[in-house]
């Protein structure tokens, strides 16, 4: 990957750099030069080995980015001089193309930020059931009224409480969503308060984080080693 984030250095100018995150005089270089280290996943030559593409004049790969809005700028600049990173035959240029992915906000909503050295404003996949329980009843943001008179009569805001928005990337069953934004921001029905939908956000985590328990611990320290293994991941046909 090295030899790609020369070249990508090469190709932008700080002025570039500066203009797109907003550096100036004070920033040190490897804020400068960061950007050049995340762009060069873009390139399938960045992994001879594992997309078998070692020279980046020769390879057609594309490449598909899903991210978070906050990382467009890097990609952006990417697209601007990846026709100077692979060969004139490459039918993109070489630009990479994104998907922007919903934003997955930590338990304290929107303001706060995930953080392993935070035990509270996540799910880890190792937490306990109780863990799990007392995370969503205690830390998860909520965006339902004061008192169960005003949830009635005004409903919650969806937009901002966290266990309907969680349960938006986990809950399967987009019927039952659907039922549960309606109900919940109308303040009527099965799933009219905050502790209904919390409580059902909670069965759907101790359902999925015990599953992924199960199947880790099915993993052996042989089964890690080869996965992690730097290796040609390409289909043959046979």
């Amino acid at each position: 990957m090295y030899p790609n984030i020369l070249r990508i250095c090469k190709a932008v100018t700080t002025n570039t750099v500066n203009g797109i995150f907003g550096f100036d005089g004070s920033a040190n270089i490897g804020k400068i030069a960061f950007p050049a280290v995340q762009a060069a996943p873009s390139f399938a030559s960045s992994f001879p080995v594992v997309l078998e593409s070692p020279n980046p004049r020769d390879s057609k790969a594309v490449c598909l980015i899903p991210c978070a809005i906050d990382q467009d700028p890097y990609f952006r600049m990417t697209r601007d001089i990846a026709h100077k990173i692979v060969g004139k035959g490459h039918g993109l240029g070489g630009k990479p193309a994104l998907i922007h992915s919903k934003f997955f906000p930590p338990l304290q909503g929107a303001t706060g930020k995930m953080s392993s050295s935070d035990e509270n404003s996540a799910i880890f996949l190792t937490d306990t059931p109780e863990q799990i329980e007392r995370k969503i009843n205690n830390h998860a943001f909520s965006g339902g009224q004061e008192s169960g008179k005003l949830q009635r009569e005004l409903g919650a805001n969806l937009e901002v409480d966290v266990s309907y928005q969680w349960l938006r990337f986990f809950l399967e069953d987009d019927d039952e969503l659907e039922r549960i934004g309606k109900e919940y921001e109308s303040g009527s029905g099965e799933y009219w308060s905050t502790s209904v939908v919390k409580k059902r956000l909670i069965e759907v985590l101790k359902e999925l984080v015990a599953g992924h328990q199960e199947r880790r611990a099915r993993i052996s320290d042989e089964d890690v080693r080869k996965w992690m293994e730097q290796r040609s991941i390409l289909v043959k046909k046979e």
